[in-house]
């Protein structure tokens, strides 16, 4: 018995180390010879793909009709810190993830990067972060038709519910702007500080949207991870353009 276990021991540490060579290969005769773009495309592929799977789950639970008792829950939590000063703060929270706030804010970012920094494909992927989330979010919400909460509203809300489009929207673009002030920023504090800033808010503005009833937790949990989808998707697009443009030996330009 013991023999045998030996056996299918070494088998097993056999077969562990072939995988782990060939594992090693690929990455270096395939992802390697990118650099700092093989990493980014290896960290994109598994953040996009964990994304896509909390989005599929949260969508088919959703459409099982088995997100009530979680909704339900977050729901009562936050309905405890509820208060006059709370719903103003909530309010001017919410409308930092509007298309209105978001449309100003991506046009002086453009401006400042094209016109100033001359960063035109950086400038040009802050709009591509916000007009394709929000596009994609109007098609999910019209596949899926869910309704909005059936509670009082604290603001105006129209159209379907999931997933919530100002989580998803925010998500992409205030992560755009957080990717970009992280790799164009010399000062690492200030990286840390902006980072945690524009994570802080979308955060925030997803809770705002629950709170205010315009939104299931489930529709803001599915909002962040559709659009962070996306955000990767940008990103990786944005470091292609950068690679094959430093890349003058292959004849780029």
């Amino acid at each position: 018995m013991q023999f045998k276990n030996h056996k299918n021991a070494t088998c097993f540490r056999r077969v562990w180390t072939k995988s782990c060579q060939k594992i090693e290969y690929f990455y270096k005769t395939r992802i390697s010879p990118f650099g700092n773009f093989g990493n980014y495309l290896i960290g994109g592929l598994v953040l996009g793909l964990g994304f896509m799977f909390i989005f599929a789950k949260l969508a088919g639970e959703m459409l099982e009709n088995e997100l009530k008792l979680f909704d339900q829950i977050v729901l009562n939590t936050i309905s405890l810190i509820s208060s006059p000063l709370i719903t103003r703060l909530m309010k001017g929270l919410t409308q930092m993830g509007s298309p209105a706030t978001m449309i100003f804010l991506a046009l002086i970012v453009w401006f400042y990067l094209s016109k100033i920094k001359k960063h035109f494909w950086d400038s040009n992927m802050v709009i591509t972060a916000l007009a394709g989330s929000w596009f994609m979010n109007e098609l999910l919400k019209w596949a899926f038709h869910r309704n909005r909460p059936e509670i009082v509203r604290l603001v105006k809300a129209t159209g379907y519910s999931f997933p919530s489009g100002h989580a998803m929207v925010s998500f992409a673009f205030y992560g755009m702007l957080a990717y970009l002030m992280w790799i164009n920023l010399d000062n690492r504090n200030l990286r840390y500080f902006f980072t945690f800033l524009f994570l802080f808010l979308v955060f925030a503005i997803g809770i705002s949207r629950i709170y205010l009833g315009v939104h299931y937790a489930s529709d803001v949990l599915a909002g962040f991870a559709a659009g962070g989808f996306w955000l990767v998707g940008c990103i990786l697009g944005l470091q292609a353009i950068r690679y094959y443009k430093s890349n003058d030996s292959r004849g780029w330009k």
